[in-house]
């Protein structure tokens, strides 16, 4: 298991974090961006020893522990935590393969190059078992190397989109669902609470992967 997180120089610092995003609205998306995280949708699942774990973690360990979650339980090659800005898209960790991680850690994006922004426009959505067949995605350049996705919004109690915690795989994955996006839901909230506690100060809650 990989975890890396960029260094503190450059495109990849974390030490201004984005600023959060009002995200925009969509007919077949508003309802589903504006409903509050269901913690009792996983209560009965095989998940919520886990997100009692999750929830009781130290400050520093909450992002390292949903990233590894989310790519275990959802069997994909990597997970990933973004920060989101009018123009931009960062992703500040990484965890699953090991080349993945080293190549996109820290990588910021324009926003049109990414399934984030569609994802949270309604364009596509949250999981898409195969990217190559949508055709919203299907001509973005990271299509190529990966071929499934499932992405959430970090929403902070005010409404606005902090970030994505996201999952790519890349070969198609026609198994997900409701409860694996209830699940990754459950740990987007999550994270959303600590990043507020934080003052939105993602560096800090990225601290271990840097250790």
């Amino acid at each position: 298991m990989a975890y890396i997180c960029p260094n503190a120089d450059g495109a990849s610092a974390l030490a201004s974090p984005a600023k959060a995003l009002q995200t925009p609205s969509h007919p077949d998306s508003a309802g589903w961006l504006n409903r509050r995280v269901d913690r009792g949708a996983t209560e009965d699942s095989e998940y919520a020893e886990l997100i009692e774990k999750l929830e009781a973690a130290q400050e520093s360990a909450v992002v390292e522990q949903a990233l590894a979650a989310a790519q275990q339980h959802l069997g994909m090659d990597a997970s990933y935590i973004t920060t989101i800005d009018a123009r931009n898209q960062t992703i500040h960790a990484m965890a699953g393969d090991a080349d993945v991680a080293a190549r996109y850690t820290g990588t910021v994006f324009p926003l049109e190059q990414t399934y984030c922004m569609r994802m949270l426009s309604g364009e596509v959505p949250n999981i898409v078992p195969d990217t190559r067949a949508e055709p919203a995605i299907s001509d973005l350049e990271v299509t190529r190397e990966f071929h499934a996705y499932v992405g959430v919004p970090v929403r902070l109690s005010d409404g606005r989109v902090h970030g994505t915690l996201c999952c790519v795989s890349r070969e198609p994955r026609s198994g997900l669902g409701p409860e694996e996006l209830r699940f990754m839901e459950t740990l987007a909230g999550i994270v959303a609470a600590r990043v507020e506690r934080a003052r939105g100060d993602l560096s800090r809650l990225t601290e271990r992967f840097r250790g």
